[in-house]
Formats: structure tokens, sequence, C-alpha cells
């Protein structure tokens, strides 16, 4: 990352890796908190296997996924996906590594809109550093939704199954990219998706994990710099 970031971003940047909870990343109110399943995955864990994050969505990671996002920042973007990448190689190196790389589907009007899916830009990375392969016939988003953002924590897990296949993914290890995980019900709603379209496995990957105790409820609301 000090290739990619001056030391003032860097400073800013911070790694979470403590006080979340290891099945789905929630973060708990002290960063410095032992690792600890929260109440809903103590309730039903959910379909994935492993789940790989960067950092808590807030602060500098917040601004430049926005900048990625909403903002068409190319550079911001290239930025973001290696350093997801170099986290995938740094949790793969001593685990199985996934058969293929899927990134989080946009609906065609959106991708028309924006132009390109920041999530595919990143998934290219974790690839390319993976040296496996990038699928984008197994997961497609059929039906537009509206915006997270506009929703709030609740709203959004009572949200429609947007998502089908187009192949089968039978045996096969899949990893899932996206960008931000607010409540999880999206990654839900694809990762049960693949597993009904035969994957064997789905970990999923994602660089920011918004919490409960921000005051924004991470959303994506916040203006760009």
């Amino acid at each position: 990352m000090r290739r990619l970031f001056c030391p003032a971003c860097l400073a800013r940047l911070k790694r979470r890796t403590s006080g979340f909870c290891p099945y789905c990343g929630e973060p708990s109110a002290v960063e410095e908190a032992p690792c600890m399943p929260c109440g809903a995955c103590l309730r039903a864990l959910p379909p994935w296997s492993e789940f790989l994050f960067f950092g808590v969505y807030e602060g500098l990671l917040r601004e430049l996924l926005l900048r990625a996002k909403f903002g068409g920042s190319l550079a911001v973007l290239d930025a973001l996906g290696r350093t997801l990448a170099a986290l995938c190689v740094e949790h793969y190196a001593v685990t199985a590594r996934p058969d293929v790389v899927v990134p989080m589907p946009l609906d065609m009007i959106r991708l028309r809109e924006r132009g390109f899916n920041q999530c595919g830009e990143m998934a290219r990375h974790v690839a390319a550093a993976l040296r496996t392969p990038m699928r984008l016939d197994l997961l497609v988003k059929v039906r537009t939704l509206t915006p997270q953002s506009l929703l709030n924590r609740e709203r959004r897990r009572q949200l429609e199954q947007p998502f089908q296949t187009l192949n089968r993914a039978d045996g096969l290890h899949v990893l899932l990219i996206d960008d931000i995980c607010t409540t999880g019900a999206t990654l839900d709603r694809a990762v049960t998706c693949l597993l009904a379209a035969g994957a064997r496995r789905v970990d999923v990957a994602v660089l920011g994990r918004s919490s409960r105790h921000d005051p924004c409820g991470g959303g994506e609301s916040s203006a760009l710099p």
C-alpha cells in the first residue's frame, strides 16, 4: 500500500484487525475488542464460508469509495482494487484459493448510466493477483431496485431477490467481490443464488464494512469531496 498512497493517506486508511464479527464483519463499538460473533450470526450463520474486508466504511475509505463509485475516478478505483487484491492474496496464501472470482453485478440501466461496474474493475485486480479466472456469466442482476443509499437498514433487508445465474457453477469455489457491505442482505441474496446454481463454496471479499454504530448508518449519501 505504500506504493499506492501517500504517508498522510496511509495514516487515515486503517485496516480493521480486531473488534468485528468473524462471520459477517459487523464492527464492534470498541475497535480493540476481541473478534466475537454478532447477535445475528449467533442466531443464523450467513450463507458464505469466509468474509474478508479491509476496513470500516468511514473516513478516508468512505471518501475514496464514493469518489470511485460516483465520481468515476479510475485512478482511485485502481488503487482500491490493488488494495483489495493484496488482502485476498494474504488470506489465500494459507488456504485453498478460489476457482473463480465473480464481481457483484450491476443491472443494465445503472451500468449504462455509470459506464462501468466498480466491483468488476476491482475484481480484475483480485483475479490477476490470485491468478484465478474472473467469470461474468455466473451472476447477473436482472432487476433495478431503489438505491440502497436511500433506504434504512431494515428496508435493505426487505429488498426482493434481483439476481440470477446464466450458467451453472457446479462444484466451484467462488470468491464474490463487492465494494461495500452494509447489512449483508444483498450479499446474502447473491451468495444464495450462486449456491443454488451448484457452487460448492462461496467466499466474500469487500473493501468497506459499514457499522450499525455509525451515526450515518453506513449509507452512501455523503457528499463527494
